[in-house]
């Protein structure tokens, strides 16, 4: 028998998780989803916000990455316990079997399960009260832009997952620390880096996009055009998710109580 990963095994252990938790997940399913509803009547009856696609996707964006971060912190929560760690880790399945079904129920699951969410809730509201009173127009889940969104919320999922592992208590509150403060000092030795590289001040210098900076009182622009920005950054974000994912597992391998 295969000790990393066998069918059987994984099936069990898929159906033992799903049995144990599908309370807690019903549950915060429950709740997520009337927040949602909550929030999209009052933004549209008490607010008056105009509910066109922009302003769907950039809800459906918040709340994916918001509520997806928060549900994946808690998804290794018993090995923050020491009475539920032990059983855990003593579970005869491999590691790679029990950090594929986390992935599995916080990444694939929790996308659809929020995806179809976001929809009946988003057409309720708009049912209710049409923009302008024209039929429901929804936005199209399946272009470019959602996409990207997707890519976004698999680099965070990495993050977030790793720090699941990583840290035994406030996972969610740890991990969002350590991730902006990283960025905070990242954003900083990039625009260092690039102020000595250039020999200029520089305006703007973000991470893998574009730089801006003046000399001799005239300013200077260095970008890519937005389509290959955009496939650059896809890739780029693909990669580092999966490189997490590696990291997320082989530290999940080296965990002990």
């Amino acid at each position: 028998m295969n000790k990393t990963f066998n069918a059987k095994r994984f099936g069990r252990l898929f159906i033992k998780h799903s049995t144990e938790h599908y309370k807690s997940y019903g549950m915060s399913l429950f709740a997520m989803v009337g927040v949602m509803l909550l929030g999209g009547s009052f933004l549209v009856y008490m607010v008056g916000a105009r509910m066109d696609k922009s302003n769907q996707s950039v809800l459906f964006m918040m709340i994916l990455l918001l509520a997806g971060t928060v549900f994946t912190s808690t998804i290794f929560a018993d090995l923050g316990d020491k009475k539920k760690a032990i059983p855990w880790l003593l579970l005869p399945a491999s590691h790679f079997e029990k950090f594929l079904v986390a992935w599995i129920y916080s990444f694939i699951v929790f996308i659809i399960i929020y995806t179809l969410s976001f929809y009946a809730v988003d057409l309720v509201v708009l049912s209710i009260k049409p923009l302008e009173g024209r039929r429901p127009d929804m936005f199209d889940i399946f272009s470019n832009h959602a996409f990207e969104v997707y890519l976004v919320y698999a680099f965070l999922h990495s993050v977030a997952i790793y720090g699941a592992i990583y840290f035994e208590k406030l996972h969610f509150i740890k991990t969002a620390f350590v991730f902006f403060i990283s960025l905070g000092i990242l954003i900083l030795m990039n625009k260092m880096l690039l102020g000595t590289m250039v020999g200029g001040n520089v305006e703007a210098a973000p991470p893998f996009g574009s730089l801006r900076f003046i000399e001799n009182g005239r300013v200077y622009d260095i970008f890519l055009s937005s389509r290959q920005q955009g496939i650059y950054n896809d890739y780029l974000l693909t990669v580092l998710a999966v490189i997490i994912w590696v990291a997320a597992y082989f530290r999940l391998k080296e965990k002990q109580v």
